[in-house]
Order: C-alpha cells, then structure tokens, then sequence
C-alpha cells in the first residue's frame, strides 16, 4: 500500500485463466479488501494488462478495474489481450497499435495530474458506507477502524479534491 501511494500511477499484469483473475493476483485484492469499506487511492490511475491464449482477457481486466475503483482508484485503463496461441505469440500491428494507444492515454492523463469524477457504481458504496459508519466512529459502544476512518468524509459526497457533478452528488445521496 505504501508503494501504491507513493506511485505516480500503477500496472497492474495478470494472466488470464479460465475467463478470471489467476489465483495470485486473486489472493493479493483478497489480502487488501478492506480497501472496499477504507478507499484512498482517489488520485491513483491504472493501467490494467491481461494477456490470454484463447478469450476472456477482458473479463480479468473489468474485474480488476471495478475492484480499484473500489479502493478509490480515479481511473483505470485496460489493455486485454487475446492472443490465440498458446506457444508461438508475435503481437499483431492491431495489438501494438492498441498497447500504443492505451498507454499513451495513461501516460498522458497521470502527466495532466486530471481527476476524473467517479461513476456513479463508486459513489454509491462511498456513500452508504459513509452512513453505515456512524453508528461505530469513535465515542460509540461498537466503535470500529471502519467508524474511525469515514469520519473524515462525514458530510462530503466524495473524496476532497476529485469533482462530482451535481446530478451524481444528488443521486449519490
């Protein structure tokens, strides 16, 4: 975690096996889920990498993506991979052209130090464990990390410093 924010942004590789996440990189977002009831990684950006012999690259990476945005991340790019082989891989001019681009857009948005507002599918779960939080901040009898970690956040609909449009702000809560 201390690496993460110290980074500028962060790449995340995983295999692809049997259309999900490899057991490893499985374990590691296990390890750190907390994160789902605790984000703070609102001024981190990923780039996202799944390679695969067959299909489902991109089921890793949107599993991975939902599960950063989760920690807080504030975007994350994804570059899936597929390359129907399991031996023998040359990337193709339509991969390298895609690793090109994608990659460009990371650099070029950590370059820009841009936040981006969060969808509405993170601000949601910001916001009810906002709420559910109250009844164990500090001073309570159920007092939990989780209580004393959202009382910074008490009354904001966001993290401080990412922008939330109106319309997401009213829905969020």
């Amino acid at each position: 975690m201390d690496k993460i924010e110290e980074s500028d942004g962060v790449i995340f590789a995983a295999s692809c096996f049997q259309g999900a996440v490899p057991a490893l990189g499985k374990n590691f977002t296990d390890h750190l889920a907390f994160l789902i009831h605790r984000p703070r990684f609102f001024a981190k950006k990923a780039l996202i990498i799944s390679t695969t012999g067959g299909v489902s690259a991109d089921c890793v990476t949107k599993s991975l993506a939902n599960t950063l945005a989760g920690w807080g991340f504030n975007k994350c790019y994804q570059l899936p991979v597929v390359a129907l082989s399991w031996n023998d891989y040359k990337p193709t001019e339509k991969h390298l052209k895609k690793a090109s681009k994608v990659a460009k857009a990371f650099y070029l948005d950590l370059k820009s130090k841009r936040l981006h507002p969060p969808r509405i599918g993170v601000l949601i779960p910001f916001n009810l464990f906002q709420a559910m939080s109250k009844d164990y901040a500090p001073g309570t009898p159920y007092e939990t990390p989780d209580g004393v970690f959202w009382q910074q956040y008490m009354g904001l609909r966001y993290a401080p410093g990412v922008p939330v449009p109106l319309p997401k702000k009213i829905l969020a809560g």
